[in-house]
């Protein structure tokens, strides 16, 4: 019997998003010696219901800022749990970086998921310093793309014994090809009208006012094409406005969160992913294993996942003429949409495997505890 670890996963929310599903997927999936905490700089979200074990959470409940108050909190929290790793994410979790720089023990692991809108290149300067800086009392940087790893390896200039690729993984038996004609129904939406989807948090970095302007360029042209949006985040009223105020026939749907996202997809007719900067994109491997063709813009691990012309179409970001072309090119083509759907769920289901995942991270707790 492999003797227990005790992980303590640190983030700044635990709300709907990409990184937080890939953290409840290894939760529910890890073997049981691994035991895992949570503790979220800011507060608790709705993927707390989605854990299937018990899970204590910790709330620093985090004011806007810097402050030094949540380092210290942090550190005590470090001293007083009896864990063997404590696993930070993305640079909205870097106060606990410092924190275990306060503190000798237990081991610490990083690992970047992507970007926000501050910094959607990671070229600003006093981060990556604080990054290079505090690799010393890291033992493992984790990317889950190449994009990521070349990034830490050439810019950050992070010794090569310390990194670790990880790409996230999908499962593939809840997300699966198939069409969901009531739910299609339920939405209001006709069999004549053709659907985008997108799904993700509203946030500035994933551009999906860009989206909107793009399908209106569509709707200007004649096509009936319905633009359905499935997330939450703090940009959904402005998306809301902005899509009510340029879409008319038909109105777009912004649904906000949904823990039956599944079913979404098998409304979806085509999956478009307008980011400005992607770390790689759960919702984007989600599409590709529920057999969808894609739209994406050409940035971070979304180039790892999507092949021009064979699994979808990728496009410049922020180019709004150029991504409603590319919708277009599928639209008028149900013979690529189907080709690309089919390539992709086989690319999803051969390289990217939820089980391959949780293995690799099993094998690096172990190996550093």
């Amino acid at each position: 019997m492999p003797r227990t670890i005790r992980i303590l996963h640190v983030l700044h929310a635990f709300s709907a998003g990409g990184l937080e599903n890939g953290i409840v997927n290894i939760i529910n999936g890890s073997p049981e010696h691994l035991v895992h905490e949570l503790c979220l700089l800011s507060k608790s979200g709705e993927f707390v219901e989605r854990l299937a074990r018990p899970v204590v959470v910790h709330e620093m409940n985090k004011k806007n800022g810097n402050g030094l108050q949540v380092i210290f909190k942090l550190r005590e929290l470090f001293r007083t749990r009896d864990v063997d790793v404590i696993h930070t994410r993305n640079w909205a979790a870097f106060d606990a970086v410092v924190a275990a720089c306060l503190t000798p023990k237990p081991v610490l692991i990083h690992g970047e998921h992507g970007r926000d809108m501050s910094d959607p290149r990671g070229e600003v300067y006093r981060r990556n310093l604080a990054r290079r800086l505090l690799a010393f009392r890291t033992t493992k940087y984790v990317a889950v793309s190449k994009d990521l790893y070349t990034w830490l390896k050439q810019t950050v200039r992070i010794p090569m014994s310390k990194l670790a690729f990880i790409p996230n993984g999908v499962d593939t038996e809840r997300f699966s090809p198939g069409r969901d004609f009531n739910l299609r129904k339920q939405l209001g939406i006709r069999e004549d009208e053709v659907v985008v989807g997108a799904i993700g948090r509203l946030d500035p970095v994933k551009n999906h006012q860009g989206l909107v302007r793009a399908i209106q360029l569509l709707q200007e042209e004649g096509q009936r094409v319905r633009l359905v949006i499935v997330g939450d985040g703090p940009l959904r009223r402005e998306i809301e406005e902005c899509a009510q105020a340029l879409l008319k026939t038909p109105k777009a749907l912004v649904l906000g969160y949904r823990p039956d996202v599944e079913r979404l997809y098998r409304v979806f007719d085509m999956f478009v992913l307008s980011s400005f900067a992607e770390g790689m994109s759960n919702t984007l491997l989600e599409a590709m294993a529920s057999g969808l063709p894609i739209v994406c813009t050409a940035v971070g691990g979304n180039v790892e996942l999507v092949v021009n012309e064979q699994t979808g179409l990728l496009v410049e970001a922020g180019k709004e003429r150029a991504l409603a072309e590319a919708i277009q090119k599928c639209l008028c083509s149900p013979a690529d949409r189907t080709t690309f759907g089919s390539n992709a769920r086989r690319f999803a289901v051969e390289n990217f495997s939820i089980r391959h995942m949780i293995d690799r991270y099993t094998a690096l707790y172990e190996s550093v505890a």
